[in-house]
């Protein structure tokens, strides 16, 4: 069972940065998971290391971007989120 779905994701990013975080999904690499946080790097005109924090059922992103303050969804974190929805094997 998934922590989170894509609507989650919606609603704690906006629409817009859903959408932008949907392009990206093919340039990510170095994924993993522990017991508190989903990680990898998104490729976006340079490398950024972008997460998704899960204790206890809240979710935070947090990403090296200027965007990517800690608790908030930039593109990149959503990016990770929706490539760990997208497939079992992701991480």
């Amino acid at each position: 069972m998934k922590l989170f779905t894509e609507l989650d994701l919606e609603r704690l990013a906006g629409r817009a940065r859903l959408e932008r975080g949907r392009s990206p999904l093919d340039t990510i690499d170095d994924s993993y998971e522990d017991e508190f946080s989903l990680c990898a790097t998104v490729y976006d005109r340079q490398p950024y290391l972008a997460m998704i924090h899960h204790r206890v059922g809240l979710l935070c992103g947090e990403c090296e971007c200027p965007d990517g303050e800690p608790g908030s969804f930039c593109e990149h974190s959503v990016a990770v989120g929706l490539y760990y929805l997208s497939d079992d094997d992701s991480f």
